[in-house]
């Protein structure tokens, strides 16, 4: 007789502890793989400057243009990566109280 998912996690079984490994592993790639992003997007801006040395020359209200390409992306890149990742953790999270059976949402 099969024994539903939620009653193998309250029980603390050996199936129980391979659903929760699953929902770890699973949001630990998510969470490298935002990080890769965040860190490849931003770390493109120096290289970037770097290979155009010719952006130097220009200015933007006085400051210099690489100057503004590093500073001002920054801040929408990261919560952009943010959001991205919020929405996906919250999809796995729903995933998984389906999978338990839990329809009650926390909070």
């Amino acid at each position: 007789m099969s024994r539903p998912p939620r009653d193998e996690l309250a029980e603390a079984t050996s199936h129980g502890v391979l659903y929760v490994r699953r929902l770890r592993r699973t949001q630990l790639s998510l969470s490298l793989l935002a990080v890769v992003a965040f860190g490849g997007l931003v770390g493109a801006l120096p290289l970037a400057l770097y290979l155009l040395p010719g952006l130097a020359r220009y200015d933007v209200f006085g400051v210099p243009l690489p100057l503004w390409l590093v500073a001002v992306p920054l801040f929408p890149i990261f919560v952009l990566c943010a959001m991205a990742y919020e929405r996906r953790a919250e999809g796995l999270e729903r995933s998984f109280r389906t999978l338990v059976g839990d329809d009650d949402p926390p909070g």
